[in-house]
């Protein structure tokens, strides 16, 4: 039987109708984000993607898992900042006391993010890192004695007796042992990776794949190739999904008229501003606002638009039908390169299932979709009562 089409939803504590801009954002508040995964939990979403944010991830939603009861919740883990057998532990417990509601979220980072834990792996050594880091981490998981030997990890630990330390054996698994109910083989990993070193260690490690909404052609090639990259290493993987953001209403119109509400609050000048800081960053300072060269005429356009003081039009954020550019929690910034962060499916419930309908027969393995909007109860209840009800095979 093909598998159902999977809904997952977006938390974090950064929040509000407009939360890339102080005026627009609610004061963090965790009340408020229990509601919002309650919601979910209520409303026939798959899961929660819980964003990487100052607050631990895996104690937040284990926290939010007490209160749901089948909400499954995806958790971004840095490799080797958490020891993989600790990560196994703390796997094992979080998917006994919520009934094997816990996903991993394979995260390799950038380098101040690891280097204020104290990993600083050279950046091209990181995958092979992360590949030693993960199979110890299925390996502790299944109870299973896990060798540190010839990895990154390796510091001449020994990893002694797995029963002395807390990890159960293959038969606890069978016979509801200490450790159960829990996840067979293990905890599901989940992870991205769009370039071609990227591509690799997914097809090697993860068993979710995940590409970032752009348009329909490059989501397809980045998929396909992520698939050849499993097949070298001898694996399928067991499902991909498209992360993206969402604006669904009654009518394309009013979704429309939603998603631009966004730019009319920033504003043109501060726009500008935010612009220039976002260039000089992601440019290493070699190109700002008034010197940077978009790799294409559409995006080209949005910065000849904010240079002349204004915002750029609705009809300029079209990527293809129904498929813009947006905004995210980080700031009223754009994705000037073209990499696929902050991209929109907007339109009407019909018009949004028969898009997720392309995504799913015509690229291979697409089966599950992971969502933001904002303020991120409200657009996920307006997915669920717009939306849903256009999606006939909707597993949760």
């Amino acid at each position: 039987m093909a598998a159902g089409t999977k809904i997952l939803w977006y938390l974090k504590h950064v929040d509000g109708r407009f939360p890339w801009s102080a005026a627009g954002r609610y004061p963090s508040d965790f009340a408020r984000l229990a509601r919002t995964a309650q919601a979910l939990d209520q409303n026939g979403f798959y899961g929660a993607l819980h964003g990487t944010s100052t607050s631990d991830p895996l104690v937040t939603t284990a926290a939010l898992a007490a209160l749901t009861r089948r909400l499954r919740f995806l958790v971004p883990i840095y490799p080797a900042i958490t020891p993989p057998r600790l990560l196994a532990k703390q796997a094992l417990t979080f998917d006994q006391v919520s009934d094997g509601r816990l996903l991993i979220n394979i995260v390799n980072g950038q380098d101040a993010q690891l280097t204020a834990y104290g990993l600083l792996t050279p950046h091209d050594d990181r995958y092979r890192l992360s590949a030693d880091y993960w199979r110890l981490f299925v390996e502790f998981y299944e109870g299973r004695e896990g060798s540190y030997d010839g990895t990154y990890l390796d510091t001449r630990a020994t990893t002694g007796d797995a029963h002395q330390v807390g990890a159960p054996n293959a038969a606890d698994h069978a016979s509801g042992g200490p450790y159960g109910p829990f996840q067979l083989p293990h905890t599901p990993l989940w992870g991205a990776g769009a370039s071609p070193a990227g591509q690799e260690h997914a097809g090697e490690v993860v068993e979710v794949y995940l590409a970032f909404l752009r348009g329909f052609d490059a989501v397809r090639s980045q998929v396909v190739s992520a698939h050849a990259a499993a097949a070298r290493h001898g694996r399928r993987f067991e499902g991909v999904g498209i992360h993206g953001s969402l604006i669904v209403r009654r009518t394309d119109q009013q979704a429309k008229d939603a998603f631009y509400e966004g730019f009319a609050a920033v504003g043109a000048e501060q726009f500008a501003h935010d612009a220039n800081e976002q260039l000089k960053r992601i440019t290493g300072g070699h190109a700002d606002l008034s010197t940077f060269v978009a790799p294409d005429a559409q995006r080209q356009g949005w910065v000849d638009a904010l240079r002349d003081g204004r915002l750029p039009e609705l009809t300029d954020l079209e990527i293809e039908p129904g498929v813009y550019a947006g905004l995210t929690e980080f700031g009223p910034v754009l994705d000037f390169r073209g990499t696929g962060a902050a991209t929109y499916l907007v339109g009407s419930g019909e018009q949004i299932a028969a898009q997720l309908r392309r995504y799913r027969e015509d690229i291979p393995g697409v089966d599950r979709f992971i969502f933001s909007g904002w303020p991120l109860e409200n657009e996920a209840l307006a997915a669920a009562d717009y939306l849903f009800p256009y999606i006939d095979d909707l597993e949760y």
